[in-house]
Protein backbone atom coordinates (compact mmCIF):
# COMPACT_ATOMS: atom_id res chain seq x y z
CA UNK A 1 0.00 0.00 0.00
CA UNK A 2 1.63 3.23 -1.13
CA UNK A 3 -0.12 6.58 -1.21
CA UNK A 4 0.84 9.65 -3.18
CA UNK A 5 1.76 12.21 -0.52
CA UNK A 6 4.41 14.93 -0.25
CA UNK A 7 7.95 13.83 0.44
CA UNK A 8 8.47 13.13 4.11
CA UNK A 9 11.72 15.06 4.52
CA UNK A 10 10.17 18.16 2.98
CA UNK A 11 7.22 17.94 5.35
CA UNK A 12 9.55 17.77 8.30
CA UNK A 13 11.55 20.73 7.06
CA UNK A 14 8.62 23.08 6.52
CA UNK A 15 6.25 21.98 9.28
CA UNK A 16 6.99 24.93 11.52
CA UNK A 17 5.42 28.34 10.92
CA UNK A 18 8.85 29.94 10.69
CA UNK A 19 10.07 27.77 7.81
CA UNK A 20 9.12 30.24 5.09
CA UNK A 21 10.62 33.18 7.01
CA UNK A 22 13.88 31.29 7.42
CA UNK A 23 14.01 30.67 3.68
CA UNK A 24 13.46 34.36 2.95
CA UNK A 25 16.18 35.39 5.41
CA UNK A 26 18.63 32.98 3.78
CA UNK A 27 17.75 34.37 0.33
CA UNK A 28 18.30 37.96 1.48
CA UNK A 29 21.61 37.03 3.07
CA UNK A 30 22.73 35.28 -0.11
CA UNK A 31 21.79 38.32 -2.23
CA UNK A 32 23.86 40.72 -0.15
CA UNK A 33 26.85 38.41 -0.14
CA UNK A 34 26.66 38.17 -3.93
CA UNK A 35 26.06 41.92 -4.24
CA UNK A 36 29.17 42.80 -2.26
CA UNK A 37 31.28 40.13 -3.95
CA UNK A 38 30.23 41.14 -7.48
CA UNK A 39 30.96 44.84 -6.93
CA UNK A 40 34.35 44.05 -5.40
CA UNK A 41 35.21 42.10 -8.55
CA UNK A 42 33.93 44.96 -10.73
CA UNK A 43 35.97 47.43 -8.68
CA UNK A 44 39.15 45.41 -9.21
CA UNK A 45 38.45 45.17 -12.95
CA UNK A 46 37.59 48.89 -13.16
CA UNK A 47 40.80 49.84 -11.36
CA UNK A 48 42.90 47.90 -13.89
CA UNK A 49 41.07 49.47 -16.85
CA UNK A 50 41.44 52.99 -15.46
CA UNK A 51 45.08 52.50 -14.57
CA UNK A 52 45.84 51.41 -18.13
CA UNK A 53 43.76 54.29 -19.57
CA UNK A 54 45.08 57.11 -17.37
CA UNK A 55 48.50 55.84 -16.40
CA UNK A 56 47.98 56.94 -12.80
CA UNK A 57 47.31 54.54 -9.92
CA UNK A 58 46.07 57.36 -7.69
CA UNK A 59 43.53 58.59 -10.25
CA UNK A 60 42.43 55.02 -11.01
CA UNK A 61 42.00 54.27 -7.31
CA UNK A 62 40.06 57.46 -6.62
CA UNK A 63 37.72 56.94 -9.59
CA UNK A 64 37.19 53.33 -8.59
CA UNK A 65 36.34 54.21 -5.00
CA UNK A 66 33.90 56.92 -6.04
CA UNK A 67 32.23 55.36 -9.08
CA UNK A 68 32.00 51.73 -7.98
CA UNK A 69 30.86 52.70 -4.50
CA UNK A 70 28.15 54.85 -6.09
CA UNK A 71 27.22 51.96 -8.42
CA UNK A 72 26.97 49.63 -5.44
CA UNK A 73 24.74 52.13 -3.63
CA UNK A 74 22.47 52.65 -6.66
CA UNK A 75 21.96 48.92 -7.25
CA UNK A 76 21.39 48.34 -3.53
CA UNK A 77 18.71 51.02 -3.39
CA UNK A 78 17.11 49.60 -6.56
CA UNK A 79 17.07 46.12 -5.01
CA UNK A 80 15.40 47.41 -1.85
CA UNK A 81 12.78 49.34 -3.84
CA UNK A 82 11.91 46.47 -6.19
CA UNK A 83 12.05 43.98 -3.33
CA UNK A 84 9.23 45.82 -1.54
CA UNK A 85 6.94 45.57 -4.58
CA UNK A 86 7.20 41.95 -5.76
CA UNK A 87 3.74 42.01 -7.35
CA UNK A 88 4.20 45.19 -9.40
CA UNK A 89 3.16 45.35 -13.05
CA UNK A 90 5.83 43.61 -15.13
CA UNK A 91 5.77 46.10 -18.00
CA UNK A 92 6.07 49.06 -15.68
CA UNK A 93 8.86 47.34 -13.79
CA UNK A 94 10.78 46.61 -17.02
CA UNK A 95 10.40 50.18 -18.27
CA UNK A 96 11.48 51.70 -14.96
CA UNK A 97 14.46 49.33 -14.73
CA UNK A 98 15.56 50.30 -18.27
CA UNK A 99 15.30 54.01 -17.49
CA UNK A 100 17.26 53.55 -14.27
CA UNK A 101 20.00 51.66 -16.13
CA UNK A 102 20.32 54.44 -18.71
CA UNK A 103 20.16 57.23 -16.13
CA UNK A 104 22.65 55.62 -13.75
CA UNK A 105 25.05 54.86 -16.61
CA UNK A 106 24.93 58.45 -17.87
CA UNK A 107 25.43 59.81 -14.34
CA UNK A 108 28.48 57.67 -13.64
CA UNK A 109 29.98 58.31 -17.08
CA UNK A 110 29.69 62.08 -16.79
CA UNK A 111 30.85 62.08 -13.17
CA UNK A 112 33.88 59.97 -14.01
CA UNK A 113 34.96 62.20 -16.88
CA UNK A 114 34.52 65.35 -14.79
CA UNK A 115 36.64 63.93 -11.99
CA UNK A 116 39.31 62.83 -14.46
CA UNK A 117 39.35 66.30 -16.07
CA UNK A 118 39.77 67.88 -12.66
CA UNK A 119 42.63 65.60 -11.72
CA UNK A 120 44.36 65.44 -15.12
CA UNK A 121 43.24 68.53 -17.05
CA UNK A 122 46.03 68.29 -19.67
CA UNK A 123 45.77 64.59 -20.33
CA UNK A 124 43.79 63.78 -23.47
CA UNK A 125 45.28 60.71 -25.08
CA UNK A 126 43.76 59.41 -28.29
CA UNK A 127 42.08 56.51 -26.53
CA UNK A 128 40.15 58.89 -24.28
CA UNK A 129 38.76 61.27 -26.87
CA UNK A 130 35.39 59.51 -26.64
CA UNK A 131 35.52 59.08 -22.90
CA UNK A 132 31.84 59.79 -22.16
CA UNK A 133 30.39 57.29 -24.70
CA UNK A 134 32.91 54.62 -23.67
CA UNK A 135 32.19 55.08 -19.97
CA UNK A 136 28.44 55.15 -20.66
CA UNK A 137 28.61 51.86 -22.60
CA UNK A 138 30.72 50.26 -19.86
CA UNK A 139 28.36 51.21 -17.04
CA UNK A 140 25.27 50.43 -19.14
CA UNK A 141 26.58 46.90 -19.66
CA UNK A 142 27.23 46.53 -15.95
CA UNK A 143 23.80 47.77 -14.92
CA UNK A 144 21.96 45.76 -17.60
CA UNK A 145 23.69 42.55 -16.60
CA UNK A 146 23.00 43.26 -12.92
CA UNK A 147 19.32 43.96 -13.67
CA UNK A 148 18.86 40.76 -15.71
CA UNK A 149 20.54 38.63 -13.04
CA UNK A 150 18.59 40.30 -10.22
CA UNK A 151 15.14 39.83 -11.79
CA UNK A 152 15.93 36.27 -12.91
CA UNK A 153 17.03 35.37 -9.38
CA UNK A 154 14.01 37.10 -7.85
CA UNK A 155 11.64 35.23 -10.18
CA UNK A 156 13.24 31.92 -9.22
CA UNK A 157 12.98 32.75 -5.53
CA UNK A 158 9.32 33.69 -5.94
CA UNK A 159 8.59 30.36 -7.61
CA UNK A 160 10.36 28.52 -4.81
CA UNK A 161 8.56 30.55 -2.16
CA UNK A 162 5.18 29.72 -3.74
CA UNK A 163 6.07 26.04 -3.80
CA UNK A 164 7.16 26.10 -0.17
CA UNK A 165 4.01 27.97 0.82
CA UNK A 166 1.89 25.38 -0.96
CA UNK A 167 3.83 22.60 0.75
CA UNK A 168 3.32 24.26 4.14
CA UNK A 169 -0.42 24.50 3.51
CA UNK A 170 -0.60 20.88 2.38
CA UNK A 171 1.46 19.72 5.35
CA UNK A 172 -0.81 21.59 7.76
CA UNK A 173 -3.84 20.00 6.11
CA UNK A 174 -2.26 16.57 6.60
CA UNK A 175 -1.55 17.36 10.23
CA UNK A 176 -5.17 18.35 10.82
CA UNK A 177 -6.36 15.17 9.12
CA UNK A 178 -4.00 13.11 11.26
CA UNK A 179 -5.27 14.79 14.42
CA UNK A 180 -8.83 14.05 13.36
CA UNK A 181 -8.00 10.38 12.79
CA UNK A 182 -6.22 10.20 16.14
CA UNK A 183 -9.21 11.68 17.95
CA UNK A 184 -11.59 9.40 16.08
CA UNK A 185 -10.07 6.12 17.26
CA UNK A 186 -10.25 6.72 21.02
CA UNK A 187 -14.05 7.22 21.25
CA UNK A 188 -14.47 4.07 19.13
CA UNK A 189 -12.29 2.10 21.54
CA UNK A 190 -13.95 3.57 24.62
CA UNK A 191 -17.44 2.79 23.31
CA UNK A 192 -16.55 -0.87 22.69
CA UNK A 193 -14.83 -1.23 26.06
CA UNK A 194 -17.72 0.31 28.00
CA UNK A 195 -20.19 -1.98 26.24
CA UNK A 196 -18.07 -4.93 27.34
CA UNK A 197 -18.09 -3.74 30.96
CA UNK A 198 -21.82 -2.99 30.98
CA UNK A 199 -22.53 -6.52 29.77
CA UNK A 200 -20.71 -7.94 32.81
CA UNK A 201 -22.10 -5.70 35.56
CA UNK A 202 -25.27 -7.71 36.26
CA UNK A 203 -23.88 -11.25 36.18
CA UNK A 204 -20.27 -10.68 37.25
CA UNK A 205 -19.92 -7.39 39.12
CA UNK A 206 -16.45 -8.22 40.48
CA UNK A 207 -15.18 -8.86 36.95
CA UNK A 208 -16.81 -5.65 35.73
CA UNK A 209 -15.10 -3.74 38.53
CA UNK A 210 -11.67 -5.15 37.60
CA UNK A 211 -12.34 -4.38 33.95
CA UNK A 212 -13.08 -0.80 34.91
CA UNK A 213 -9.78 -0.51 36.79
CA UNK A 214 -7.86 -1.83 33.81
CA UNK A 215 -9.73 0.44 31.44
CA UNK A 216 -8.85 3.41 33.68
CA UNK A 217 -5.17 2.38 33.56
CA UNK A 218 -5.32 2.17 29.78
CA UNK A 219 -7.00 5.56 29.48
CA UNK A 220 -4.36 7.12 31.75
CA UNK A 221 -1.70 5.91 29.32
CA UNK A 222 -3.72 7.11 26.34
CA UNK A 223 -4.18 10.58 27.84
CA UNK A 224 -0.49 10.84 28.75
CA UNK A 225 0.39 10.13 25.11
CA UNK A 226 -2.36 12.29 23.58
CA UNK A 227 0.15 14.80 22.19
CA UNK A 228 2.54 12.13 20.93
CA UNK A 229 1.70 10.88 17.46
CA UNK A 230 4.51 8.31 17.73
CA UNK A 231 5.18 6.13 20.78
CA UNK A 232 7.81 3.52 21.57
CA UNK A 233 6.78 -0.04 20.79
CA UNK A 234 7.51 -1.10 24.38
CA UNK A 235 4.96 1.44 25.70
CA UNK A 236 2.34 0.43 23.15
CA UNK A 237 2.87 -3.24 24.07
CA UNK A 238 2.36 -2.50 27.75
CA UNK A 239 -0.83 -0.61 26.94
CA UNK A 240 -2.23 -3.27 24.63
CA UNK A 241 -1.53 -5.93 27.27
CA UNK A 242 -3.79 -3.94 29.60
CA UNK A 243 -6.50 -4.02 26.92
CA UNK A 244 -5.96 -7.75 26.33
CA UNK A 245 -6.24 -8.26 30.09
CA UNK A 246 -9.73 -6.72 29.96
CA UNK A 247 -10.68 -9.18 27.23
CA UNK A 248 -9.17 -12.08 29.18
CA UNK A 249 -11.49 -11.22 32.08
CA UNK A 250 -14.40 -11.06 29.67
CA UNK A 251 -13.81 -14.48 28.08
CA UNK A 252 -12.29 -16.27 31.11
CA UNK A 253 -10.22 -19.25 30.00
CA UNK A 254 -11.50 -19.12 26.44
CA UNK A 255 -9.08 -16.36 25.46
CA UNK A 256 -5.29 -16.45 25.53
CA UNK A 257 -2.68 -14.25 23.93
CA UNK A 258 1.02 -14.71 23.24
CA UNK A 259 3.76 -12.11 22.61
CA UNK A 260 6.88 -12.86 20.59
CA UNK A 261 8.83 -9.60 20.46
CA UNK A 262 12.34 -8.94 19.15
CA UNK A 263 14.13 -6.96 21.93
CA UNK A 264 15.80 -4.81 19.24
CA UNK A 265 12.35 -3.57 18.19
CA UNK A 266 11.20 -2.33 21.60
CA UNK A 267 12.57 1.21 21.21
CA UNK A 268 11.24 1.73 17.67
CA UNK A 269 8.40 4.17 17.23
CA UNK A 270 4.92 3.34 15.94
CA UNK A 271 1.75 5.43 15.62
CA UNK A 272 -0.14 5.72 18.91
CA UNK A 273 -2.82 3.00 19.45
CA UNK A 274 -1.71 0.97 16.43
CA UNK A 275 -1.53 -2.31 18.35
CA UNK A 276 -4.84 -1.61 20.06
CA UNK A 277 -6.58 -1.33 16.67
CA UNK A 278 -5.05 -4.61 15.49
CA UNK A 279 -5.95 -6.35 18.75
CA UNK A 280 -9.57 -5.19 18.60
CA UNK A 281 -9.89 -6.56 15.09
CA UNK A 282 -8.19 -9.86 16.02
CA UNK A 283 -10.51 -10.45 18.99
CA UNK A 284 -13.64 -9.41 17.12
CA UNK A 285 -12.99 -11.86 14.28
CA UNK A 286 -11.14 -14.50 16.30
CA UNK A 287 -13.82 -15.34 18.89
CA UNK A 288 -16.27 -18.01 17.91
CA UNK A 289 -19.97 -18.34 18.50
CA UNK A 290 -19.46 -21.51 20.53
CA UNK A 291 -17.46 -21.79 23.72
CA UNK A 292 -14.30 -22.98 21.94
CA UNK A 293 -11.08 -21.31 23.14
CA UNK A 294 -9.21 -18.94 20.87
CA UNK A 295 -5.80 -17.32 20.93
CA UNK A 296 -4.14 -14.37 19.28
CA UNK A 297 -0.42 -14.17 18.66
CA UNK A 298 1.55 -10.90 18.39
CA UNK A 299 5.01 -10.89 16.79
CA UNK A 300 7.38 -7.99 16.16
CA UNK A 301 10.80 -8.00 14.59
CA UNK A 302 13.29 -5.38 13.49
CA UNK A 303 15.53 -5.35 10.41
CA UNK A 304 17.76 -2.25 10.20
CA UNK A 305 15.33 0.71 10.38
CA UNK A 306 12.28 -1.35 9.38
CA UNK A 307 9.71 -2.81 11.78
CA UNK A 308 7.38 -5.71 10.99
CA UNK A 309 4.43 -6.53 13.26
CA UNK A 310 2.19 -9.55 12.78
CA UNK A 311 -0.98 -10.35 14.70
CA UNK A 312 -2.94 -13.51 13.91
CA UNK A 313 -6.26 -14.90 15.09
CA UNK A 314 -8.48 -17.89 14.28
CA UNK A 315 -10.92 -17.60 11.41
CA UNK A 316 -11.07 -17.17 7.67
CA UNK A 317 -11.29 -14.06 5.54
CA UNK A 318 -14.69 -13.68 3.92
CA UNK A 319 -13.32 -11.57 1.05
CA UNK A 320 -9.98 -10.12 -0.14
CA UNK A 321 -8.75 -7.37 2.16
CA UNK A 322 -9.52 -3.82 1.04
CA UNK A 323 -8.27 -1.18 3.54
CA UNK A 324 -10.75 1.40 2.26
CA UNK A 325 -13.77 -0.88 2.75
CA UNK A 326 -13.28 -2.26 6.22
CA UNK A 327 -14.16 -1.38 9.80
CA UNK A 328 -13.45 1.93 11.51
CA UNK A 329 -10.33 0.67 13.30
CA UNK A 330 -8.47 -0.77 10.31
CA UNK A 331 -9.58 2.01 7.97
CA UNK A 332 -8.31 4.56 10.49
CA UNK A 333 -5.03 2.68 10.85
CA UNK A 334 -4.51 2.52 7.06
CA UNK A 335 -5.02 6.27 6.70
CA UNK A 336 -2.69 7.11 9.58
CA UNK A 337 0.05 4.88 8.17
CA UNK A 338 -0.26 6.60 4.79
CA UNK A 339 0.23 9.98 6.46
CA UNK A 340 3.06 8.93 8.79
CA UNK A 341 5.02 6.78 6.32
CA UNK A 342 4.19 7.83 2.73
CA UNK A 343 5.53 5.17 0.38
CA UNK A 344 7.28 3.40 3.28
CA UNK A 345 4.62 1.13 4.71
CA UNK A 346 2.53 -1.94 3.96
CA UNK A 347 -0.56 -3.24 5.72
CA UNK A 348 -2.32 -6.45 4.76
CA UNK A 349 -4.67 -9.19 5.93
CA UNK A 350 -4.08 -12.67 4.54
CA UNK A 351 -5.14 -16.24 5.16
CA UNK A 352 -2.56 -18.72 6.49
CA UNK A 353 -4.07 -22.15 7.04
CA UNK A 354 -6.87 -21.69 9.61
CA UNK A 355 -5.67 -18.31 10.85
CA UNK A 356 -6.00 -14.74 9.63
CA UNK A 357 -2.77 -12.76 9.78
CA UNK A 358 -2.53 -8.96 9.88
CA UNK A 359 0.91 -7.75 8.80
CA UNK A 360 2.15 -4.23 9.37
CA UNK A 361 5.45 -3.04 7.88
CA UNK A 362 6.91 0.43 8.41
CA UNK A 363 10.30 1.75 7.36
CA UNK A 364 12.21 4.71 8.77
CA UNK A 365 10.73 7.38 10.98
CA UNK A 366 7.38 9.13 10.79
CA UNK A 367 7.06 12.38 8.85
CA UNK A 368 5.44 13.87 11.95
CA UNK A 369 7.79 12.46 14.58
Amino acid sequence: MQDETPDGENMKKFRSNGGHLTHEAEAVSLFWRMQVGAWLILAALGFLIRYVAYGSAAVALLLTLLLDTLGFALTSVAALVYGRHPGANRIQTAVSAALLCVGASALLALLGVEIQNALLPDAAPYALRNRVPMAFIYFLGVFCIWTLVYFAARAELQVRAERLQALRAQTRALQLELEHLHLQIEPHFLFNSLNTIVAEIHDRPAIAEEMTRRLAAYLRYSLSQRNNAICALRDELAAVETYLGIQALRFDDRFKYQLDIDPAALDMGIPHMTLQGLAENAIKHGKRDDDAPFRIHIRARRAADALTIEMDNPGRLERPFDPMHTGVGLNNLSQRLALHYPGRHRFSLEQRAERTVATLYIEGTSCFA
